[in-house]
């Protein structure tokens, strides 16, 4: 089932940044959109996101997310200075929520 997935998601990753990077290089997007790309915060959201919706790894996914993107939300938006308060806490009750709908995994084995 998430093999279905693989193809989709990383060819519609590549065309995103393709594209991102095209509308950068003709002065439609800020030139500074290759600093935000290149960055390692943006691998481990990139990564955080494959791991979600390619493996299924909904806590491991959201956890490498979440990482980068702690790491990024003060370079993208202007947030209030006591943003991380807030943060971390959401983040677990969004882990709490996909741990509890994440799809049943477990295999049984057949003994026949």
């Amino acid at each position: 089932m998430y093999k279905d997935r693989k193809p989709l998601f990383v060819g519609l990753v590549l065309i995103l940044i393709g594209i991102a990077i095209f509308l950068s290089n003709f002065d439609f997007l800020p030139r500074n959109i290759h600093h935000y790309i290149f960055r390692w915060e943006s691998f481990l959201i990139l990564i955080g996101l494959l791991m979600v919706f390619i493996r299924g790894k909904i806590i491991g996914g959201l956890i490498v997310f979440s990482i980068g993107a702690y790491f990024l939300a003060d370079d993208l938006f202007l947030l209030p200075a006591n943003w991380d308060i807030w943060f971390w806490p959401s983040i677990l009750i969004l882990m709490g929520v996909g741990y509890i709908i994440r799809p049943n995994t477990c295999k049984k084995f057949n003994n026949d």
